[in-house]
C-alpha cells in the first residue's frame, strides 16, 4: 500500500499530488516508505519514519530547502536541521465558506506595480524579491483589502500554491478583515478544484484561532522548513 493511500494522510495526500498537477512538481519517491515531491529544486516530503529521510537525501540528492510534512516535534534534532515547527492547515468541506465583508471593505486583485508595497508590509518575506512577488502577482494573485480607498491588507499564495502572505494593517485589526481575506482567497482557489492549505507557526496564536474559526482542519504532527545539506 502506497503511503499516500493512509486515511492519516488525507491532507499531504492532496497537497503533494496537486504540486504535481498544477505546480509542475514530480515524484522522486512514491511508494509505501516515503513521497517526495522536487519543484524548482526545493522538496516536499512526507516519510513514515523519519529517521530514514537521511537516506533519501544522499540516494536522491536532496540539499536546499526542504519542506517535511506530518512529521514529529523533534525532527530537526533526528535529521540535522534548524526549522521552526508549524502547524499545517486544510480546507477539506466540499462547499467555501461564506465571505462576510466588514462594512466599508471591498477585496481587489492587486497589480505587480504593487510588488514593491507588498514587500515593505510583508512582516515576514524571507528571501522573496520584489521580482518574485510580483511573479506571485500575476502567476497566482495576491489580493487586497480596500477600505475608504486605502489598502488595509493583503493575501496570497506561495510558489507550491499554499496561501500565506496574510497581512493586515494595524490600524485596520480586529475588523475581521484578516477573516474576510482568508475566505476570499478559499472560494478563489477551490474555483479550480483544489484543496486550499496553509501553514501556521506554534505561536501564532491569532491565527490558529483564525484557521480553526473558519473551519480549516489540522495535519497530523507538525511541518518544516528548511535548508538540508545532506554533504
Amino acid at each position: 500500500m502506497k503511503l499516500t493511500e493512509n486515511d492519516k494522510y488525507t491532507i499531504p495526500r492532496a497537497m503533494l499530488d496537486e504540486i504535481v498537477r498544477f505546480e509542475g512538481g514530480e515524484y522522486i519517491v512514491n511508494d509505501d516508505r516515503a513521497i517526495i515531491v522536487r519543484i524548482d529544486g526545493r522538496y516536499k516530503c512526507l516519510v513514515e519514519d523519519i529517521n530514514d529521510f537521511p537516506k533519501f537525501a544522499r540516494k536522491f540528492g536532496i540539499n536546499g530547502l526542504v519542506c517535511i510534512l506530518c512529521a514529529p516535534i523533534n525532527t530537526p534534532k533526528i535529521i540535522g536541521f534548524e526549522a521552526n515547527a508549524v502547524k499545517t492547515y486544510a480546507y477539506t468541506d466540499p462547499m467555501p465558506p461564506a465571505v462576510n465583508l466588514p462594512d466599508g471593505v471591498e477585496i481587489k486583485r492587486l497589480a505587480p506595480t504593487l510588488a514593491q508595497t507588498v514587500k515593505d508590509r510583508y512582516h515576514n518575506p524571507g528571501d522573496y524579491s520584489v521580482q518574485t512577488i510580483a511573479e506571485l502577482m500575476r502567476d497566482k494573485g495576491i489580493f487586497g483589502a480596500i477600505k475608504g480607498g486605502r489598502l488595509a491588507g493583503f493575501i496570497g499564495r506561495h510558489p507550491e500554491g499554499d496561501m500565506g502572505m496574510l497581512e493586515v494593517y494595524e490600524q485596520f485589526r480586529r475588523q475581521g478583515i484578516g477573516s474576510a481575506l482568508e475566505r476570499f482567497l478559499i472560494n478563489f482557489i477551490m474555483t479550480f478544484g483544489r484543496m486550499p492549505v496553509c501553514d501556521v507557526y506554534l505561536d501564532n496564536e491569532p491565527s490558529i484561532n483564525l484557521q480553526q474559526n473558519i473551519g480549516m482542519t489540522a495535519a497530523p504532527d507538525y511541518t518544516f522548513w528548511g535548508e538540508y545539506d545532506n554533504r
